[in-house]
Protein backbone atom coordinates (compact mmCIF):
# COMPACT_ATOMS: atom_id res chain seq x y z
CA UNK A 1 0.00 0.00 0.00
CA UNK A 2 1.83 2.96 -1.07
CA UNK A 3 0.60 6.10 0.74
CA UNK A 4 2.33 9.02 0.34
CA UNK A 5 4.47 9.84 3.21
CA UNK A 6 3.69 13.74 3.54
CA UNK A 7 0.49 13.65 3.81
CA UNK A 8 0.40 10.73 6.53
CA UNK A 9 2.97 13.08 8.48
CA UNK A 10 0.15 15.57 8.23
CA UNK A 11 -2.52 13.37 9.05
CA UNK A 12 -0.53 12.31 12.40
CA UNK A 13 -0.12 16.36 13.69
CA UNK A 14 -3.57 16.83 13.57
CA UNK A 15 -4.25 13.32 14.81
CA UNK A 16 -1.93 14.72 17.51
CA UNK A 17 -4.60 17.74 18.70
CA UNK A 18 -6.09 17.07 21.74
CA UNK A 19 -9.34 19.31 20.93
CA UNK A 20 -12.07 17.67 18.99
CA UNK A 21 -13.21 21.17 17.49
CA UNK A 22 -9.96 22.08 16.49
CA UNK A 23 -8.69 18.31 15.14
CA UNK A 24 -12.12 18.38 12.96
CA UNK A 25 -11.47 21.88 11.90
CA UNK A 26 -8.18 21.11 10.60
CA UNK A 27 -9.45 18.08 9.05
CA UNK A 28 -12.21 19.65 7.06
CA UNK A 29 -9.85 22.33 5.98
CA UNK A 30 -7.52 19.96 5.03
CA UNK A 31 -9.79 17.31 3.08
CA UNK A 32 -10.58 17.89 -0.71
CA UNK A 33 -13.48 18.73 -2.55
CA UNK A 34 -15.47 16.49 -3.10
CA UNK A 35 -17.32 15.38 -6.57
CA UNK A 36 -16.19 18.74 -8.00
CA UNK A 37 -16.78 17.43 -11.56
CA UNK A 38 -20.63 17.95 -10.90
CA UNK A 39 -20.53 21.67 -10.09
CA UNK A 40 -19.41 24.25 -12.99
CA UNK A 41 -15.51 25.20 -11.88
CA UNK A 42 -16.45 29.18 -11.39
CA UNK A 43 -18.72 27.96 -8.26
CA UNK A 44 -16.08 25.74 -6.49
CA UNK A 45 -14.99 28.00 -3.47
CA UNK A 46 -11.05 27.77 -2.64
CA UNK A 47 -9.19 27.76 0.09
CA UNK A 48 -6.57 30.17 -1.53
CA UNK A 49 -5.22 31.15 1.83
CA UNK A 50 -3.84 27.69 2.41
CA UNK A 51 -1.55 26.27 -0.25
CA UNK A 52 0.01 23.70 1.59
CA UNK A 53 -0.33 21.89 5.13
CA UNK A 54 2.16 24.00 6.41
CA UNK A 55 0.40 27.43 5.79
CA UNK A 56 -2.36 25.50 7.26
CA UNK A 57 -0.78 24.59 10.08
CA UNK A 58 0.88 27.83 10.79
CA UNK A 59 -2.57 29.78 10.97
CA UNK A 60 -4.01 26.95 13.54
CA UNK A 61 -0.79 27.29 16.35
CA UNK A 62 -1.75 31.44 15.48
CA UNK A 63 -5.74 30.92 16.76
CA UNK A 64 -5.63 27.70 18.77
CA UNK A 65 -5.89 29.71 22.25
CA UNK A 66 -8.63 31.59 21.23
CA UNK A 67 -12.19 31.03 22.46
CA UNK A 68 -14.35 28.17 20.33
CA UNK A 69 -17.81 26.67 20.57
CA UNK A 70 -18.59 24.23 22.70
CA UNK A 71 -21.41 21.98 24.12
CA UNK A 72 -21.51 21.17 19.90
CA UNK A 73 -22.63 17.36 20.58
CA UNK A 74 -26.10 17.55 20.33
CA UNK A 75 -26.24 18.78 16.58
CA UNK A 76 -26.05 16.96 13.24
CA UNK A 77 -23.17 16.86 11.57
CA UNK A 78 -23.93 19.03 8.82
CA UNK A 79 -24.64 22.04 11.41
CA UNK A 80 -21.46 21.26 13.22
CA UNK A 81 -19.41 21.68 9.80
CA UNK A 82 -20.95 24.85 9.64
CA UNK A 83 -19.67 26.09 13.49
CA UNK A 84 -16.10 24.92 12.42
CA UNK A 85 -16.33 27.00 8.79
CA UNK A 86 -17.69 29.95 10.90
CA UNK A 87 -14.77 29.49 13.20
CA UNK A 88 -12.70 29.39 10.66
CA UNK A 89 -13.99 32.79 8.24
CA UNK A 90 -14.17 34.58 11.42
CA UNK A 91 -9.89 33.92 12.37
CA UNK A 92 -8.86 34.24 8.63
CA UNK A 93 -6.15 36.57 7.18
CA UNK A 94 -8.15 35.85 3.99
CA UNK A 95 -11.76 36.49 4.95
CA UNK A 96 -14.30 37.87 6.67
CA UNK A 97 -17.85 37.61 8.12
CA UNK A 98 -20.55 39.72 6.71
CA UNK A 99 -22.94 37.38 7.69
CA UNK A 100 -23.77 33.64 8.83
CA UNK A 101 -27.06 31.48 8.95
CA UNK A 102 -29.27 34.38 7.64
CA UNK A 103 -32.64 33.14 7.58
CA UNK A 104 -34.85 35.27 4.76
CA UNK A 105 -38.43 35.56 6.17
CA UNK A 106 -41.01 37.09 4.13
CA UNK A 107 -43.99 37.41 6.63
CA UNK A 108 -44.26 34.30 8.77
CA UNK A 109 -42.51 32.44 6.34
CA UNK A 110 -38.69 31.56 5.83
CA UNK A 111 -38.45 31.30 2.42
CA UNK A 112 -34.40 30.14 2.38
CA UNK A 113 -31.22 30.27 4.93
CA UNK A 114 -27.59 31.03 3.83
CA UNK A 115 -25.11 29.79 4.77
CA UNK A 116 -22.29 32.70 4.82
CA UNK A 117 -21.63 35.84 3.14
CA UNK A 118 -18.46 36.59 3.39
CA UNK A 119 -15.81 39.47 2.10
CA UNK A 120 -12.00 38.36 0.77
CA UNK A 121 -10.03 41.00 2.70
CA UNK A 122 -7.46 41.81 -0.53
CA UNK A 123 -10.12 42.24 -3.08
CA UNK A 124 -12.90 43.10 -1.45
CA UNK A 125 -15.20 40.93 -3.43
CA UNK A 126 -18.45 39.46 -1.67
CA UNK A 127 -19.10 36.02 -1.74
CA UNK A 128 -22.11 34.27 -0.83
CA UNK A 129 -21.35 30.87 0.02
CA UNK A 130 -23.20 27.46 0.58
CA UNK A 131 -21.28 24.77 2.43
CA UNK A 132 -22.00 21.19 2.49
CA UNK A 133 -20.69 17.73 3.85
CA UNK A 134 -22.17 14.52 2.07
CA UNK A 135 -20.73 11.18 2.05
CA UNK A 136 -22.58 9.49 -1.12
CA UNK A 137 -22.15 5.75 -2.19
CA UNK A 138 -21.82 4.84 -5.29
CA UNK A 139 -24.71 2.48 -7.10
CA UNK A 140 -25.56 1.26 -10.27
CA UNK A 141 -29.70 1.41 -11.16
CA UNK A 142 -30.79 0.31 -14.36
CA UNK A 143 -27.80 0.79 -15.82
CA UNK A 144 -26.96 4.35 -14.53
CA UNK A 145 -24.53 5.38 -11.77
CA UNK A 146 -26.11 7.17 -8.94
CA UNK A 147 -24.56 8.33 -5.89
CA UNK A 148 -26.70 7.92 -2.93
CA UNK A 149 -26.57 8.33 1.05
CA UNK A 150 -25.80 6.05 3.56
CA UNK A 151 -29.60 5.57 4.73
CA UNK A 152 -30.62 6.42 1.10
CA UNK A 153 -33.17 9.51 1.68
CA UNK A 154 -30.64 11.71 0.05
CA UNK A 155 -28.50 11.95 -3.16
CA UNK A 156 -26.35 14.01 -5.38
CA UNK A 157 -28.55 14.79 -8.07
CA UNK A 158 -31.04 15.99 -5.69
CA UNK A 159 -28.06 18.07 -3.16
CA UNK A 160 -26.61 19.60 -6.70
CA UNK A 161 -29.84 20.30 -8.16
CA UNK A 162 -31.25 22.16 -4.39
CA UNK A 163 -27.75 23.74 -4.37
CA UNK A 164 -27.54 24.81 -7.73
CA UNK A 165 -31.22 25.67 -9.07
CA UNK A 166 -32.43 26.74 -5.60
CA UNK A 167 -29.76 28.11 -2.62
CA UNK A 168 -27.26 29.72 -4.67
CA UNK A 169 -30.24 31.87 -6.03
CA UNK A 170 -31.81 33.02 -2.93
CA UNK A 171 -29.92 36.55 -2.58
CA UNK A 172 -30.97 37.57 -6.24
CA UNK A 173 -34.47 36.07 -5.69
CA UNK A 174 -35.19 37.29 -2.67
CA UNK A 175 -32.54 40.91 -2.07
CA UNK A 176 -35.25 42.86 -0.12
CA UNK A 177 -35.47 40.12 2.73
CA UNK A 178 -31.75 41.10 2.92
CA UNK A 179 -30.54 43.28 5.74
CA UNK A 180 -30.98 47.07 4.21
CA UNK A 181 -27.45 47.69 3.57
CA UNK A 182 -26.94 44.57 1.82
CA UNK A 183 -29.47 44.43 -0.43
CA UNK A 184 -27.67 46.26 -3.71
CA UNK A 185 -24.58 44.33 -3.15
CA UNK A 186 -23.51 41.59 -5.57
CA UNK A 187 -22.51 38.59 -3.57
CA UNK A 188 -20.52 36.04 -5.95
CA UNK A 189 -22.01 32.67 -5.66
CA UNK A 190 -19.93 29.89 -4.33
CA UNK A 191 -19.86 26.09 -3.07
CA UNK A 192 -17.86 24.14 -0.87
CA UNK A 193 -18.67 20.50 -0.87
CA UNK A 194 -16.80 18.13 1.74
CA UNK A 195 -16.97 14.77 2.58
CA UNK A 196 -16.18 11.26 0.76
CA UNK A 197 -17.28 9.33 -2.53
CA UNK A 198 -17.81 5.74 -1.39
CA UNK A 199 -16.76 3.25 -4.38
CA UNK A 200 -18.04 -0.32 -4.00
CA UNK A 201 -15.61 -2.19 -2.80
CA UNK A 202 -14.89 -4.38 -6.05
CA UNK A 203 -14.78 -1.64 -7.88
CA UNK A 204 -12.83 0.07 -5.56
CA UNK A 205 -8.74 1.23 -5.98
CA UNK A 206 -6.65 2.18 -3.68
CA UNK A 207 -4.41 6.05 -3.68
CA UNK A 208 -1.88 7.37 -2.12
CA UNK A 209 -4.43 9.78 0.28
CA UNK A 210 -6.22 8.35 2.91
CA UNK A 211 -8.91 11.29 2.75
CA UNK A 212 -9.67 9.95 -0.56
CA UNK A 213 -10.16 6.76 -0.07
CA UNK A 214 -13.41 5.28 0.39
CA UNK A 215 -15.21 1.91 -0.45
CA UNK A 216 -18.43 0.29 0.54
CA UNK A 217 -19.80 -3.14 0.79
CA UNK A 218 -22.44 -5.11 1.82
CA UNK A 219 -22.14 -7.07 5.49
CA UNK A 220 -21.92 -10.12 3.77
CA UNK A 221 -18.57 -9.35 2.02
CA UNK A 222 -16.62 -8.52 5.13
CA UNK A 223 -14.43 -11.44 4.98
CA UNK A 224 -12.74 -9.92 1.77
CA UNK A 225 -10.97 -7.39 3.82
CA UNK A 226 -9.57 -9.85 6.19
CA UNK A 227 -5.86 -9.45 6.30
CA UNK A 228 -3.10 -9.84 9.65
CA UNK A 229 -1.42 -7.08 8.85
CA UNK A 230 -5.03 -4.66 9.88
CA UNK A 231 -6.24 -2.75 12.67
CA UNK A 232 -9.64 -1.58 12.00
CA UNK A 233 -12.02 1.12 14.24
CA UNK A 234 -15.61 1.35 14.12
CA UNK A 235 -16.51 5.48 13.62
CA UNK A 236 -20.39 5.10 14.97
CA UNK A 237 -20.38 9.31 16.04
CA UNK A 238 -21.36 10.59 12.64
CA UNK A 239 -19.77 14.39 13.64
CA UNK A 240 -16.59 11.55 13.32
CA UNK A 241 -16.39 11.17 9.90
CA UNK A 242 -14.88 14.18 9.50
CA UNK A 243 -11.74 12.86 10.67
CA UNK A 244 -12.52 9.08 11.61
CA UNK A 245 -8.76 8.05 12.21
CA UNK A 246 -8.30 9.80 15.32
CA UNK A 247 -6.51 7.61 17.60
CA UNK A 248 -9.16 7.68 20.20
CA UNK A 249 -11.03 5.44 18.67
CA UNK A 250 -10.76 2.11 20.22
CA UNK A 251 -8.68 -0.44 17.45
CA UNK A 252 -9.48 -4.02 16.82
CA UNK A 253 -8.59 -7.14 15.02
CA UNK A 254 -10.97 -8.43 12.24
CA UNK A 255 -12.91 -11.14 14.81
CA UNK A 256 -13.74 -8.21 17.43
CA UNK A 257 -14.71 -5.95 13.99
CA UNK A 258 -17.48 -9.21 13.23
CA UNK A 259 -18.63 -9.21 16.11
CA UNK A 260 -19.13 -5.62 16.87
CA UNK A 261 -20.60 -4.85 13.50
CA UNK A 262 -23.65 -7.16 13.82
CA UNK A 263 -24.68 -5.18 16.51
CA UNK A 264 -24.62 -1.47 14.64
CA UNK A 265 -26.27 -2.80 11.59
CA UNK A 266 -29.37 -4.32 13.69
CA UNK A 267 -30.34 -0.70 14.89
CA UNK A 268 -29.06 0.96 11.66
CA UNK A 269 -28.62 0.65 7.67
CA UNK A 270 -24.87 1.64 7.41
CA UNK A 271 -21.49 1.82 10.15
CA UNK A 272 -18.66 3.47 9.10
CA UNK A 273 -15.38 1.96 9.67
CA UNK A 274 -11.68 2.75 9.58
CA UNK A 275 -8.58 0.69 8.43
CA UNK A 276 -5.12 0.59 9.50
CA UNK A 277 -1.72 -0.89 9.64
CA UNK A 278 -0.57 -2.26 12.67
CA UNK A 279 1.95 0.72 13.40
CA UNK A 280 -1.19 2.96 13.17
CA UNK A 281 -1.11 4.46 9.63
CA UNK A 282 -4.55 5.08 8.43
CA UNK A 283 -5.31 3.50 5.21
CA UNK A 284 -9.20 4.11 4.30
CA UNK A 285 -12.40 4.14 5.15
CA UNK A 286 -15.68 2.02 4.25
CA UNK A 287 -19.31 1.63 5.16
CA UNK A 288 -20.23 -1.85 6.31
CA UNK A 289 -24.22 -1.60 5.13
CA UNK A 290 -27.05 -4.52 5.73
CA UNK A 291 -27.65 -7.13 3.12
CA UNK A 292 -30.50 -5.33 1.84
CA UNK A 293 -29.34 -1.83 0.98
CA UNK A 294 -29.95 0.10 -0.47
CA UNK A 295 -33.51 -0.98 -1.01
Amino acid sequence: MNLNPEIRANLKQIDEIDSKFHRDLLALLYSPFVFADFFPKNFRFKLLEFPNFEKLLNWFRSIESKPHPTNLDRLRLGKYAEELMLFYFQNSNHFSVIEANLQLIDGKITVGEIDFLLEEKQNLEKIHLELAIKFFLEVTVDGSVEWIGPSTKDNLSKKQSKLMNRQLKIPKQYPHLLPFHLQLIEFKPQILLKGAAFIGFKKYTFSENPLKNAWWMHVEELDSIKQPNLLFAIVPNRKDWIFPFNKRLARMNFQQLKFEISDYLELQNEIMITRFLKDGTPIDRGFIVRSSWPH
